[in-house]
């Protein structure tokens, strides 16, 4: 169901309050509290009715997953931007800090790690633009997308990590946007569903599941 709100003010028969979190600060985030909030009829994504039988739930969460589909690369393309912005920032700071008479991005350790991580999110980038196209064409894509959501936050996580790790102390001051990055990446692993739960999407479309074996005689199947 939808539920339609004026911006600034919350229908009748809901309240909520903001809740401060580490990242993501760009947008609020709200717990909120439903007591007696009146649905209009056109705003059921299954209509009266309709869920009597199998139909009307299938239907619901038909549209339900359609549309985690989408947000799984939506948050994949954002992970690549967090990571993307990372490399960026990083490049730069390496030409920017010198040690021992020359920027520190003359180092060979440190210009490897950069070309990893660069690698990693054009990977990234070209794997979540792949899933956009099947979305886009109708093209039946659920596996790929839990795919490409584990795999572009994920990397975005061990990106944004060692962009910080090669700004050194600097990194961990807010003088410099890489804990920004840093901290917002964490959050897409978790949101539209965790890491965890894509991997359960992509086995359970790659592997059968056994029968449940049959209780022993004699033991209270619901014991």
């Amino acid at each position: 169901m939808l539920l339609a709100k004026e911006r600034g003010t919350f229908p009748e028969g809901l309240s909520g309050y903001p809740i401060d979190k580490v990242g993501y600060h760009g947008f609020l985030t709200w717990d909120l509290q439903f007591d007696g909030v009146r649905i209009p009829a056109d705003d059921l994504i299954v209509g009266p009715g309709d869920g009597d039988g199998d139909g009307g739930s299938k239907a619901g969460f038909a549209e339900a997953q359609a549309f985690l589909n989408t947000a799984r690369v939506h948050t994949a393309a954002r992970a690549v931007g967090l990571a993307r912005a990372a490399v960026e920032d990083t490049t730069t700071y390496l030409q920017e800090r010198e040690q021992f008479g020359h920027p520190i991005g003359d180092f060979q350790a440190l210009r490897f790690a950069l070309a990893d991580m660069a690698a990693q999110v054009e990977e990234s980038r070209a794997f979540y633009r792949q899933v956009a196209h099947l979305l886009d064409v109708g093209v039946p894509c659920e596996r790929e997308a839990a795919m490409v959501k584990l795999q572009a936050t994920e990397m975005a996580v061990r990106v944004t990590n060692q962009a910080m790790q090669l700004h050194g102390g600097n990194g961990y001051t807010t003088e410099r946007q890489v804990e920004r990055h840093w901290r917002d990446a964490r959050l897409t692993t978790i949101f539209e569903g965790t890491s965890e739960i894509q991997k359960r999407i992509i086995s359970d479309r790659m592997l059968p599941r056994s029968p449940s074996p049959d209780p022993a005689p004699g033991v209270d199947q619901l014991g």
